[in-house]
């Protein structure tokens, strides 16, 4: 073969590993969704049943916000709201410790204080003054109430709890619960103690209410919805929504949705009575 030859042959080989190589493209990453808005809310036992069916309807109407819950007793939710830890506090009174233009509020559901006993005690109802002597231990048998024969058990909250602190405004005043009290760490355990001990007597939120005990009416008028609508129960009191300065942002958006129509549905459904009713 020829030089002339050879040289073709050469360049011929070579020419595939002269073409140009194939451009794979930059993969391009898919843009990352926002993250919800952070929204933190304290609250106490009593009112949980209620914020754990708020708050899943409220999260399903507006993704863009994530409701962070913390339950604390009464007190301690207060001082969360007061030292700005939370953004929002589901209260039954407004804070003591700020002033009124400190922050905003605004009741969005009312319910009452009641006092219950066994259903297997007659006792028709008390008065006030009969319920401050009954709670500091002076009563020694129901019998002389027309209640079931037998020493009264005292079934009383314990200090933290916001019931606790409206029971002794409301109804002790300076009187103390008697020592020999039953202290009952959450509603739940008042309506096992009371439904299970036929001479007990306790107090908890209408809300929570069930047929293990039985409301008494005070001064003779019932914690009914009715009674309790128009303010004539005399332990009736109201749930506020309680923020530090006027809400935005979404502490707006879930306040305007809890005082709109399906926040007040779902307030009625878990046996509170809603605003305005």
């Amino acid at each position: 073969m020829s030089w002339h030859g050879l040289l073709v042959c050469v360049l011929l080989l070579a020419l595939p590993a002269c073409a140009p190589s194939s451009i794979v493209p930059t993969p391009i990453a898919a843009p990352l969704a926002a993250s919800p808005e952070p929204l933190s809310l304290v609250y106490s036992e009593s009112t949980a049943p209620l914020l754990h069916a708020l708050v899943p309807a409220y999260q399903q109407y507006n993704p863009a916000v994530e409701v962070l819950l913390l339950e604390r007793a009464a007190a301690l939710a207060e001082q969360a709201l007061v030292r700005g830890d939370v953004d929002v506090a589901v209260l039954t009174r407004l804070p003591v410790a700020a002033s009124e233009s400190a922050y905003w509020s605004a009741p969005f559901a009312r319910a009452g204080l009641a006092v219950v006993v066994n259903p297997q005690n007659g006792l028709p109802g008390l008065t006030t003054g009969q319920l401050r002597e009954l709670f500091q231990g002076r009563v020694e048998d129901w019998a002389s109430w027309e209640g079931l024969p037998g020493l009264p058990v005292i079934v009383s909250r314990e200090e933290g709890a916001g019931e606790y602190a409206y029971f002794q405004e409301q109804v002790m005043g300076d009187f103390p619960v008697t020592l020999t009290a039953l202290l009952a760490p959450s509603s739940e355990a008042v309506l096992k103690m009371v439904g299970e001990k036929e001479l007990a007597v306790g107090y908890l939120s209408t809300a929570r209410l069930d047929g293990r005990v039985r409301p008494l009416a005070l001064g003779g008028v019932p914690p009914s919805r009715e009674m309790l609508a128009s303010g004539a129960y005399p332990l009736t009191h109201e749930l506020y929504l309680v923020m530090n300065g006027e809400p935005d942002g979404a502490a707006r958006d879930f306040a305007q949705w809890v005082l709109g129509a399906e926040g007040q549905r779902i307030v009625t459904e878990q046996g509170w009575v809603r605003k305005g009713e």
